[in-house]
């Protein structure tokens, strides 16, 4: 009698959610861990980076691992590397210590979406595997959610280290429903390939001119989420002076866009195609970074939390741009493309994180007026976003189905 693949994709699903919290704790906390681990501008935007540049990195290696042994089995052991780290985090005495924790939780939010999809890619018929993941993308939103304002409240209430020790307990959980749940085998013929041949083939994928119609959008992407993982708790304290919990509250609406958008872009995909919606998206999020570029601060915050939504709901498109990817590679390929493709989402956040971080300490040191520093943030993320859409403006049709 077949198992049902349903417990695995719930157990997966939560640990997406989880993967979303990690990757988006920082924004809240942003202040208080300045603050307490003696941080420079710059030096948090390294420690944001080093999330998403170990994620990035394990992005191909994973990738691999799922051609060769299925999904179980890489995501269960790279999900106690991440309880083991977030306890370091917990405990972390100051920037290396800290930044070496954010490197392993990175490691062990990395399958985790990749895996999501390329399992429900194999269990799930084609009709059901895009409705399925914009729905998982959207539960997962429910991880982000909880590190806005309960994250804020928690820390305003006793700290940010016990709030996070709390989200180390519930990735323990996660990796033990993993461990109990997902037990697939990988794919036949990739088996039948040798490891150093397996590397070359997901090198030879960047020879593919097909991907790099994708691959600047998934940079794009990364310019958008980083206001949302981030840097928009730093904006709304250097223009705005919004304090833990008003930081969390604010933050809390931009999560909620991403979670009305997961759950909008399957419906658009069904009536006006796949590649549309992802264009219209892009072209509407940099318009919103624009507008943020041109009036960073000044009159009511909630008309600048709808542009910075608007320019964060941009990540949304993620399991978009990863299943027009699928669909341009043979099953034996289609871990390692999505590795390669994921790993140049994380490498853009990594960047981001960074120039982000490198753009606000060259404007504190020449004396620049705040505005214009996140006037020249928002531009960064607008040009990014806009020089993915017109790359993926050359992305294959996809025949429809």
């Amino acid at each position: 009698m077949p198992v049902s693949p349903a417990p695995a994709l719930r157990a997966l699903t939560f640990a997406f959610g989880l993967s979303q919290f990690f990757r988006s704790c920082l924004a809240v906390i942003a202040p208080e861990l300045q603050r307490d681990l003696q941080l420079s501008a710059a030096g948090f935007g390294l420690l944001s980076s080093c999330f998403f540049l170990a994620f990035a990195v394990a992005q191909i290696p994973v990738g691999i691992a799922f051609d060769r042994f299925g999904v179980g089995r890489p995501t269960r052991w790279l999900l106690a590397v991440g309880v083991a780290s977030a306890a370091l985090f917990v405990l972390a005495p100051g920037g290396p210590a800290a930044m070496l924790a954010q490197a392993g939780l990175g490691l062990a939010c990395a399958p985790v979406f990749m895996g999501l999809m390329h399992y429900a890619s194999v269990q799930l018929p084609s009709a059901r595997y895009v409705a399925f993941i914009g729905r998982a993308n959207a539960i997962g939103m429910l991880g982000g959610l909880c590190a806005t304002l309960p994250l804020g409240w928690l820390t305003q209430q006793l700290g940010w280290r016990p709030a996070l020790a709390l989200a180390g307990l519930c990735l323990l959980a996660a990796c033990a429903a993993v461990w109990r749940t997902v037990h697939d085998q990988g794919d036949h013929d990739a088996q039948r390939e040798a490891p150093l041949a397996m590397v070359g083939s997901s090198l030879a994928l960047l020879g593919r001119p097909v991907l790099w119609t994708l691959i600047p959008v998934c940079v794009a992407m990364a310019a958008g989420t980083s206001f949302r993982n981030a840097w928009g708790g730093p904006y709304l304290v250097d223009l705005f002076g919004l304090q833990t919990q008003a930081r969390g509250l604010a933050l809390s609406t931009l999560t909620l866009a991403c979670f009305g958008t997961a759950l909008l872009l399957p419906q658009l995909v069904a009536r006006h195609g796949l590649r549309a919606t992802v264009l219209g998206w892009t072209a509407m999020s940099a318009a919103a970074g624009a507008a943020l570029a041109g009036w960073p601060g000044g009159g009511a915050v909630l008309a600048h939390l709808a542009f910075m939504a608007l320019l964060v709901t941009v990540g949304m498109l993620h399991p978009l741009v990863m299943a027009h990817g699928r669909e341009l590679l043979p099953p034996a390929l289609r871990g390692r493309g999505l590795g390669v493709l994921n790993s140049f989402v994380f490498l853009g956040s990594s960047l981001t994180a960074w120039a982000f971080g490198q753009i606000a300490d060259l404007g504190r040191r020449s004396g620049w007026p705040l505005e214009s520093a996140w006037s020249a943030i928002f531009g960064c993320a607008a040009l990014l976003v806009l020089l993915g859409a017109l790359a993926y403006m050359l992305s294959p049709r996809l025949a429809p189905r």
